[in-house]
């Protein structure tokens, strides 16, 4: 069974209140959502309280869930909601602004270079919130440009760009901590 499937079946079991798939998809997807909270709360401070409400909203949400298949998209779109809710709450909120420009993207652009997991995690924790966002969903979350659209609330356009922007300002994180 392909790791989607399994997810699938774990939600519907869910929906049908069976508390062992709840436990399962909470071990599935925590480390992976911790990871994706952490770097949304620069500081950190709050990571645990909001994975705590995320999976609280989860339980009492999932039954609600029309498309099982859509789980991934509907799990991290609560949980970019209870961060930046967070954010509002403490009156820290960083407005995400879309005032970047969609670029003409060359197929022959070239990669990122080749860095180990800690250098890159460094560069991850310098560049901008939104950037670290796209960067984070796009290649470690390995999710479509549509369910990152979905998930921030944006066009495709806008994740495209969002992605070309975010590869360059980690390119320079990465370049500067070479010097």
């Amino acid at each position: 069974m392909k790791p989607s499937e399994q997810t699938e079946t774990l939600v519907l079991r869910c929906q049908i209140g069976d508390r062992d798939a709840f436990m399962e998809l909470f071990e599935q997807f925590q480390p992976r959502l911790r990871y994706y909270v952490m770097h949304l709360d620069e500081t950190g401070t709050h990571a645990e309280d909001v994975l705590q409400e995320i999976w609280l909203t989860v339980l009492r949400k999932i039954s609600k869930l029309k498309d099982p298949q859509s789980f991934r998209t509907w799990l991290y779109k609560i949980a970019r909601n209870a961060v930046y809710g967070k954010f509002r709450q403490k009156r820290r909120f960083a407005q995400l602004y879309e005032a970047e420009l969609s670029p003409q993207v060359d197929s022959d652009e070239e990669d990122l270079p080749a860095y180990g997991p800690d250098r890159i995690h460094e560069a991850l924790n310098i560049i901008q919130p939104r950037h670290k966002e796209v960067l984070t969903l796009f290649f470690l979350e390995q999710m479509p440009y549509q369910a990152i659209a979905e998930i921030i609330g944006c066009s495709i356009g806008t994740v495209k760009s969002r992605i070309h922007y975010a590869k360059q300002s980690l390119r320079k994180a990465l370049e500067s901590g070479n010097e």
